[in-house]
């Protein structure tokens, strides 16, 4: 049991189960919920996991006006979602002392959140490998895998390290079960998750497909393989190396996984809006800056602006 204290904005497929995780590992935890408020209230939050099934019942806020002094706020929406980034800035901002840990997907996506908040407050980073969903109000289906990379954010882009902020929120993910890793540099972890992100995201809503499918077709492999590639180039335009391996080690580990439609596929399928800036723009505007183009990437986000795109 960790006894500290955490606040998690957004109980989807991604913060529901850290939260419901944490709880379980006697993190005091708190919920701040946009939608499901009333059924978290009087049913509670439902995970069935691998690790274990945890039904628990946490206090739910809808705003940050009513949750106590905590060590961490968890930001688990979608960068679609700027208000509750927002809320949970205000809530860090009410309790001098508390970290911030953006639960986002993209690059730059620690400045937009902290947005605001007062020089010297700690910014974390925290990239999820992890297969979970929001199946019905309050109830998250958990699965494979789980593990949260965590690295301190820097305005300037340097190298933080492992700081004590980042080592004490790997212990809490640790004790929770889904693990913890710490990244000395932020930057670098995001580039590498940037690797599965880009192709297999993207490619689930134009192909209207799960990874195993994906996978299965040596076309659409050799697709993947070539938008991973370009991601490692955009790394090293940024001064981030990620050894040409890597890309055969997602594709294994993808490979092994439960079969599963991204995060974004389910967006798209239900009529969301896609993160398209943060996980495609946004680098691909990183590259262009060192005069570097990475013409696939541009192209599968073309094809997805253009599926999101209202039709007449």
């Amino acid at each position: 049991m960790t006894g500290r204290r955490w606040a998690v904005v957004g109980v989807g497929g991604v913060g529901g189960l850290y939260a419901a995780r944490l709880h379980a590992a006697g993190c005091e935890v708190h919920l701040v919920a946009r939608s499901d408020t009333a059924h978290l209230r009087t049913e509670g939050l439902h995970l069935a996991s691998p690790l274990g099934a945890v039904h628990a019942r946490l206090p739910v806020h809808v705003d940050a006006t009513t949750v106590p002094e905590v060590d961490v706020v968890v930001l688990a929406t979608k960068t679609t979602a700027p208000e509750a980034a927002g809320v949970a800035a205000a809530i860090v901002a009410r309790h001098p002392g508390a970290a911030l840990l953006v639960l986002q997907n993209g690059l730059g996506v620690e400045a937009a959140a902290a947005t605001g908040l007062p020089d010297g407050t700690t910014v974390l980073g925290g990239m999820a490998f992890v297969c979970s969903q929001r199946v019905g109000p309050g109830r998250i289906s958990h699965l494979d895998f789980g593990p949260v990379s965590v690295g301190e954010h820097r305005a300037d882009g340097t190298v933080a390290g492992t700081t004590p902020a980042v080592t004490a929120a790997v212990a809490d993910l640790d004790a929770s079960g889904v693990g913890g890793i710490a990244v000395p540099d932020l930057v670098l972890g995001r580039w590498r998750k940037l690797v599965w992100n880009i192709p297999f995201n993207g490619l689930a809503v134009v192909l209207r497909s799960r990874t195993d499918q994906m996978l299965a077709d040596p076309a659409v492999t050799d697709r993947v393989r070539t938008l991973m590639e370009e991601v490692l180039a955009g790394a090293a335009a940024e001064g981030r190396d990620i050894p040409a391996a890597f890309v055969d080690e997602m594709l294994a580990t993808t490979a092994g996984m439960t079969p599963y439609a991204p995060s974004m596929r389910l967006d798209f399928d239900a009529g969301r809006p896609l993160e398209l800036d943060a996980i495609y723009a946004a680098p691909l505007a990183v590259a262009r800056a060192a005069g570097v183009d990475l013409p696939a990437t541009a192209t599968l986000l073309a094809e997805l602006r253009a599926l999101e795109r209202p039709q007449p």
